[in-house]
């Protein structure tokens, strides 16, 4: 399985920007890029870190040891300013668990009740882990959250974040401009660094 990169991630639209990011960067070209829906009944590992960074390296190291694939993970997330890295690391669970992301908007606003947008900091830690390679960086952007969903394209929280020095959230410009500007290409610069 030497020749395997393994994108650990079922999310569509996290593959498909990974998968975007492995190409522009000519990173792994010579390897064929697996993702979980390769392969059944992996289950999923408890991500129980305190950052992004070891949650993420929790993921490479159990879809690894489970499949003998170099083991690519991502994961990310955002923290507002003010709420005591709220919420930061349960950025997806904190979704499920309030119902979607609009309702997770609305319990941030709630708290700032004043403000129209709110700073926060995307974060998006990568992995590589498998035959000796156990490698994260991390990757971030800070801008505003804003109270309701702007646009159609891109997955998450994208509707409703807006980068510093711009005026259209993540899923207002779409792919080919968000791809440059977001925290996932900040951490693929560095990983392509490393690669070198």
């Amino acid at each position: 399985m030497k020749n395997n990169l393994l994108l650990g991630s079922g999310n569509a639209g996290k593959i498909r920007e990974i998968k975007f990011y492995l190409e522009y960067f000519n990173l792994f070209n010579n390897f064929h890029i697996l993702d979980l829906s390769n392969f059944k009944d992996l289950g999923e590992p408890e991500e129980n870190g305190s950052t992004f960074e070891e949650n993420s390296a929790i993921k490479s190291t159990y879809f690894y040891n489970k499949t003998d694939c170099l083991t690519l993970s991502d994961d990310s997330g955002f923290i507002v300013e003010g709420m005591e890295n709220f919420p930061g690391i349960k950025t997806a669970r904190v979704a499920k668990e309030m119902g979607d992301e609009q309702q997770v908007v609305n319990y941030i606003f709630n708290k700032n009740p004043k403000n129209q947008k709110i700073s926060a900091t995307f974060h998006c830690s990568l992995s590589l882990v498998g035959y000796e390679i156990n490698q994260v960086v991390t990757g971030t952007v800070v801008g505003s959250i804003i109270s309701s969903k702007r646009g159609n394209d891109g997955f998450g929280y994208d509707p409703f974040f807006i980068p510093q020095n711009s005026n259209k959230t993540f899923a207002e410009m779409g792919l080919k401009e968000k791809i440059f500007l977001s925290h996932r290409f900040e951490a693929f610069k560095i990983l392509s660094i490393t690669q070198k």
